[in-house]
Formats: C-alpha cells, sequence, structure tokens
C-alpha cells in the first residue's frame, strides 16, 4: 500500500508553532495581537502567522497578509535581511492556507506562492528561513507535482540544516523521502535511507528521530515482505517478528514520550500500522486488529479536540482506518458494516481528490463497491463502479510505470549529461590547442614572408629549410586532430559501455539464479558495443535510453522472466517493451533480429 502521509502535519510541525486559536474574527485578533507592545516583536508576528495560516481562507490571507502583517514588519525591522525573511513566511502560511482550504482547482496559486517563499529567503541569506521554505515547497511537489523535484528540494534542505546543527530536522527531511521511496516501492530507496539516518541517532538523541527512524525501517520490512508474497515464497516469520517489534517501539515512544514527539505529527498511524501487520500476517487475530483501530482512532478524536480543526492528515489517516476496518469485517461475513466504513473512505477519498497519493485507496474503495452492488444484485450500481475500477487501475498502472521510467531516465540523463559536459570541456581544450597551433603556424608563415622579402638573395637552401619547418607544423596539426576525432569516438561510445555495466551490476545484485546469472554476465561481456551503437543510427525514431538497456538484455539472451525481475515490472510487459522497439526500425533492418 501507498502510504504517503504526514505531508501537510510535518509541514505544520516544522513551520508552525502548537499554539490554537477556535473561531474568531481573524483580523479583530490579529490587530490585538500586533498591538500588544508588552509582548515584543518576534512573538507578535509568530502569533500572527499562525492565527491566519489556522483560520484564513486563502485571499483573506493574502490580503491580511499585505495591508496588516507585512506594514508591520516594515515598521518593527530595518533590516533588509529581516524584512525578506519575514516576508517569506508570509508566503509560506498562504501557501499552508491554500493547501488547507483552497480547493482543487486552487493548486497553481498554491505552487506560485510557495515559489514566491523560496526566492524571496534565498534573498535574505536568512538559511534558517530559506532550509524551511524549500522544505514547504518540497512538501507540495511531492503531494501535488513533481516528486522528483520535492526530493531535490528535501536535499538542499538537509544541507542547510546540517550546516544549522539541526539534526532532528535533517532525518525529517530524509523520513519524507522516504515516504516517496515506499510509493514507488523501492526498497534500495529506503534502504539507502535508513543507512543515511544512522548517523543522526548519534549526533541528535531525541525521541523523534528515533521514531521517524523505527517508521523507515518499517516501510522497509513491508516492502521485503511484500515483495517475497508476490514471488509466491513462504512467509518469513523471522521479518514479521521484526516488523512487529519495530511498531511496537514507537508505540513505546508514542505512550510514554508523546511530549517529546512533534505535536503535530498524527501519532495514531502507529496503532494503524500494528493493525496492518495483524491484518497482512495474522488475520485470524480480528480482535487485536480492531482494538489498534480504535486506539488510532482515539487519538485522531484527541488531537482533533486539541486542535479544534481538522487537516488532510486526519482525513487521510481515516481513509486507511476505515478501509481495513471494512476489509476485516467482510473477512467475517459482516457485509452490510464493512459496506458502511468502505463509503465514508469513498467520500474522505471525493474530499482529497486533488492529492496524487490515494491511487491504491480508490482501487481498493471501488474493487469492494463493485463486489457489494454485484452480490445484493444491483447490476446499474455495479456497473459503475467496474468502470472506475478499470480506470483507477489503468491510471495506478500507468502512475507506477511512468514514475519507474522516469526514475531510471532521469539518473541515465545525468550520467549522459556529464559525459556531455566532459566531451565539450575535452573539446574546448582541443580547440584551444588547435588555436595556438594555428596562430603559430600563422606567425611562423608571416615571419617567413618578411624573411623571404627582406633576404632574397639569402641562399636556396635556407628558403628550404623554413618550407620544410612549415610543412612539419601542418603534419602535427594534422595528427593533433586525428587524435582528437579517435578521442571523440571513445567518448561518444561511453552511454552504451555503460548501460551494458549498468545491467551486469543488476544482474550481479539480483535474486536470478546462479548458473543463469553466471550465463548472463559472460554474454554481457561479450557483446560488441559498436554493433549497439548502430541502433541510434538505423532506428526510425529515437532510441531512448531505456530502450538501450533492453537491447543489451535481447542482445545477452536474458530469459523474459529474469529480465522482469531486473526491472522489477511484470513478465508481459516485456513482450510488449520488446514490441514496441522493434516497431522503431524498419521490417528490412538487420538490427531487427537481436530483437
Amino acid at each position: 500500500m501507498n502510504h504517503l502521509r504526514f505531508y501537510t502535519l510535518v509541514a505544520l510541525a516544522m513551520l508552525i508553532s502548537p499554539t490554537m486559536y477556535g473561531q474568531i474574527n481573524v483580523q479583530d485578533s490579529l490587530q490585538t495581537i500586533l498591538q500588544n507592545d508588552t509582548i515584543d516583536v518576534e512573538t507578535r508576528f509568530r502569533n500572527a502567522y499562525i492565527l491566519i495560516s489556522r483560520n484564513s481562507l486563502p485571499e483573506e490571507a493574502e490580503l491580511l497578509c499585505q495591508t496588516v502583517v507585512y506594514p508591520f514588519v516594515q515598521k518593527s525591522w530595518k533590516s533588509k535581511s529581516d524584512r525578506l525573511s519575514h516576508l517569506a513566511e508570509l508566503y509560506l502560511t498562504i501557501g499552508i492556507c491554500y493547501r488547507e482550504r483552497g480547493g482543487d482547482d486552487r493548486y497553481e496559486q498554491e505552487r506560485n506562492t510557495f515559489i514566491k517563499a523560496v526566492e524571496t529567503a534565498k534573498e535574505s541569506s536568512n538559511d534558517s528561513i530559506y532550509s524551511h521554505c524549500l522544505y514547504g515547497f518540497g512538501l507540495m511537489e511531492c503531494k501535488r507535482g513533481n516528486l522528483q523535484k520535492g526530493n531535490e528540494y528535501f536535499y538542499q534542505a538537509i544541507e542547510l540544516y546540517d550546516k544549522m546543527g539541526k539534526y532532528e530536522t535533517s532525518t525529517t527531511m530524509l523520513y519524507v523521502i522516504s515516504l516517496n521511496f515506499f510509493q514507488i516501492k523501492d526498497v534500495d530507496g529506503l534502504q539507502r535511507v535508513v543507512t543515511q539516518m544512522e548517523p543522526y541517532l548519534k549526533k541528535d538523541k531525541s525521541k523523534q528521530t528515533l521514531y521517524q527512524y523505527n517508521v523507515v525501517k518499517k516501510m522497509s520490512l513491508e516492502i521485503l515482505l511484500e515483495k517475497t508474497k508476490k514471488e509466491g515464497n513462504p512467509l518469513d516469520y523471522q521479518l514479521v517478528d521484526t516488523l512487529l517489534l519495530v511498531i511496537r517501539d514507537n508505540i513505546f515512544l508514542v505512550e510514554n514520550f508523546r511530549d517529546e514527539l512533534y505535536r503535530t505529527f498524527l501519532h495514531g498511524w502507529a496503532y494503524y500500522y500494528l493493525s496492518k501487520a495483524f491484518y497482512d500476517h495474522y488475520p485470524e487475530q480480528t480482535d487485536s486488529i480492531f482494538h489498534y483501530l480504535n486506539r488510532s482512532s482515539e487519538l485522531i478524536e484527541q488531537d482533533l479536540y486539541n486542535r479544534k480543526l481538522e487537516l488532510s492528515g486526519e482525513k487521510e489517516l481515516k481513509i486507511y482506518i476505515h478501509q481495513l476496518r471494512a476489509k476485516t469485517l467482510l473477512g467475517q461475513g459482516k457485509m452490510e458494516e464493512a459496506y458502511h466504513f468502505m463509503n465514508e473512505s469513498l467520500n474522505l477519498l471525493k474530499q482529497l481528490k486533488g492529492y496524487q497519493i490515494f491511487g491504491e485507496q480508490y482501487y481498493v474503495a471501488y474493487q469492494f463497491m463493485a463486489d457489494y452492488y454485484e452480490n445484493i444484485n444491483r447490476p446499474v450500481e455495479a456497473l459503475k463502479y467496474y468502470k472506475l475500477l478499470k480506470e483507477s487501475d489503468e491510471q495506478r498502472y500507468e502512475t507506477e510505470k511512468i514514475q519507474a521510467i522516469t526514475d531510471m531516465s532521469i539518473k541515465y540523463e545525468t550520467e549522459k549529461k556529464e559525459i556531455q559536459i566532459a566531451t565539450l570541456e575535452k573539446e574546448k581544450q582541443a580547440a584551444q590547442r588547435i588555436l595556438w597551433l594555428i596562430a603559430g603556424l600563422s606567425l611562423a608563415l608571416l615571419t617567413t614572408f618578411v624573411l623571404i622579402f627582406l633576404s632574397s638573395r639569402l641562399k636556396r637552401k635556407n628558403v628550404e629549410q623554413q618550407l620544410y619547418e612549415t610543412a612539419l607544423l601542418a603534419e602535427l596539426r594534422q595528427n593533433e586532430l586525428e587524435k582528437i576525432h579517435n578521442l571523440k569516438q571513445q567518448v561518444e561510445q561511453r552511454p552504451v559501455k555503460n548501460t551494458i555495466e549498468k545491467i551486469i551490476w543488476l544482474i550481479e545484485n539480483s535474486i536470478i539464479e546462479k548458473d543463469s546469472k553466471k550465463a548472463y554476465l559472460e554474454r554481457l561481456t561479450k557483446i560488441d558495443a559498436k554493433l549497439l551503437e548502430e541502433a541510434y543510427q538505423s532506428a526510425k525514431t529515437k532510441i531512448t535510453s531505456m530502450d538501450m538497456k533492453y537491447i543489451v538484455c535481447f542482445s545477452a539472451d536474458i530469459d523474459v522472466q529474469d529480465i522482469s525481475l531486473i526491472f522489477n515490472i511484470e513478465p508481459a510487459s516485456v513482450h510488449t517493451v520488446r514490441y514496441r522497439i522493434r516497431k522503431k526500425f524498419s521490417k528490412e533492418d538487420t538490427f531487427r533480429t537481436i530483437l
């Protein structure tokens, strides 16, 4: 399951203090706060910031920030850096208002506001505010925009937080990055994040850092167990026990050190994780499943009581709780009760339809509803949900496929650009050498003509010597040009060789049988890179980096089943890719025999 959660609440934990306000007249309260001279200006600004972000609609937030709060900032701070940093925070609070109360059609306004926040914070030269803005923008991109860009902003923020010694916040960044890896089921990415987080456990002893580290470990274990089940292998109960232990460690932290954890985190997830683990691996223990689902719901109500405002994070957790409760009830044969909770989850999904992280939850709900209406003999409603189910499945598959291809393409393009930069640098150096050589040659020729003009009576032997030197310089120039041409040809072939090396690395680190792996590696070392290079020239349309990876696998005669393991796709997709690549070559092209 895709559990990209906490985004909104993590943002609030980082960007807003825990002070709460009820339903009030925001403008009047804002004036009261800012005019209270008994409180220092920074505290007044902070309270105004919180008041707007928690209670205002986007348009109202923009108006109040522009007409009330920013004039206060200009009056209270003389430094340009201070003014810009506080202005960046105002853009942040407007962006949060768009996120929580702007509606699905306000995405562009939300994004533009976050861009202003980042640009203004960067201009202020305030690393603390700049890192906050990068973090907020990264959250927005991951939840409603581009996952890759979101991760880039997070890593920029991590660099700044490390520089300032804010290691707890750095682990929060890594934690959110791990949620992105969990969404695309990248176990290697999750394990890298676990490794990256381990040094922070020594630098920062906070309970929050340990809590987040445990969640990342949990996600990594879940993906491993999911992979084992998908491959039809026996369940590894040692991994299951480790998973339960990690989840219980976080429940212990929630129950004993909750005051030391971020207040705006939804700690009900810890109990949901445990109920989900029981459902996946011990489904007969329904009492435990319902018990921990109830504990999770109780924490949601407690958070709502303290905050008096339901955010998208609570709705997201409720979706997961309702769906797991419905599936458990269905397993007990209580279809009507199950229908009630699944319908509740659908209503919440409609409220969060602007977010791109609920593909699997829509799929579960539509499947349930289609089966339910078919069982009660209401074919019209059943057909409606079967159509929605089909659309959801196609969209989910395409999203996951595009994301996987995009990730691999980005990695390849990065390496390709590095090669291009190196090639351009070498060409630049070669051009400089040629320029100096031409300049020297021109100077030598000019000198020769001047000497001939002034010394026309010199002996023929001296003239012949000058001509010989000129010819020698020309020959040297020709040799240099040939060397540069050969070097360029070698550099241009590197992408193909790099592709072969990547496939070798993937096979070495795969779960393919040992004998097959050995045979594949031998074939790969014997592949003619020059033959593969001809693919770029003979193809009717552009050969992509991903195409070349499949071409290398086909050239090495790797089994379709093993190719699907290497790229983590279905075997049927390999045949589809082979057909698509073959279409890029003419029927008469001899290169098609490789495919």
